[in-house]
């Protein structure tokens, strides 16, 4: 079964210049509905799109195996100005 610690590590491991990953499990438990939050500013001068194919790579074997998946990718500007 997948977890959130399992893929906060996965994406934390994968994608480059990773300053927060923030991973939610939304199947209150059964490990079949994530939605994550990524900040890195690999994502720098790319589309909503190109970001969420990174992550998705990243996690392909694990999105495999899970019913829904939700990606949000920010990087750390525009991380910043959600945050306060």
């Amino acid at each position: 079964m997948l977890t959130q610690q399992g893929l906060h590590d996965k994406l934390s491991a994968t994608i480059p210049n990773v300053k927060n990953v923030i991973v939610t499990d939304t199947s209150n438990g059964c490990g079949q509905s994530f939605d994550v939050i990524v900040v890195s500013d690999t994502f720098l001068g790319k589309n909503k799109l190109q970001r969420c194919r990174l992550v998705n790579n990243a996690l392909k074997e694990e999105v495999a195996q899970i019913h829904a998946f939700g990606c949000k990718c920010f990087t750390e500007e525009e991380w910043s100005k959600l945050v306060v």
